[in-house]
């Protein structure tokens, strides 16, 4: 199957909700159609099945729409991007060191204009989503 490398620039990412040029309300064929296809997805699902894409161990969410609904990571440390992402500027997001903390994160955004809102998930989990879906 022809693919694509895309470019990622984080930055732009946290301004326009734009992942190279991937946004979020994508459906799979779309993406599959501008030679975007996953890596690897869920173990016993098909791509058409799958909800979780993966590039390397960044993921793309689908919702039971099929369309784009998050772009995710577990390691914001360590991202390994796969062979079909590469990032252009990691913002304060520095791969392979200590990730920025929350307060960090906050006056970020607050120097940028971006509004956000802050929720607790668990304890020693925070989502802050802004206001473009990120």
């Amino acid at each position: 199957m022809d693919w694509i490398k895309i470019n990622v620039n984080i930055l732009e990412f946290i301004k326009t909700g734009k992942f190279g040029f991937l946004k979020l309300g994508e459906e799979k064929d779309e993406i599959i159609n501008q030679k975007f296809p996953p890596e690897d997805w869920l173990n016993n699902e098909t791509i058409e099945s799958s909800k979780i894409w993966r590039y390397g161990n960044i993921e793309l969410h689908f919702n039971d729409g099929n369309k784009l609904s998050g772009i995710f990571s577990d390691y914001v440390s360590h991202i390994n991007c796969g062979e079909r992402i590469t990032i252009s500027n990691w913002w304060i997001i520095p791969n392979d060191k200590k990730p920025p903390n929350l307060i960090d994160t906050i006056i970020e955004l607050n120097i940028l204009r971006i509004d956000f809102t802050k929720k607790y998930i668990t304890p020693g989990y925070i989502e802050l989503k802004l206001s473009n879906g990120v």
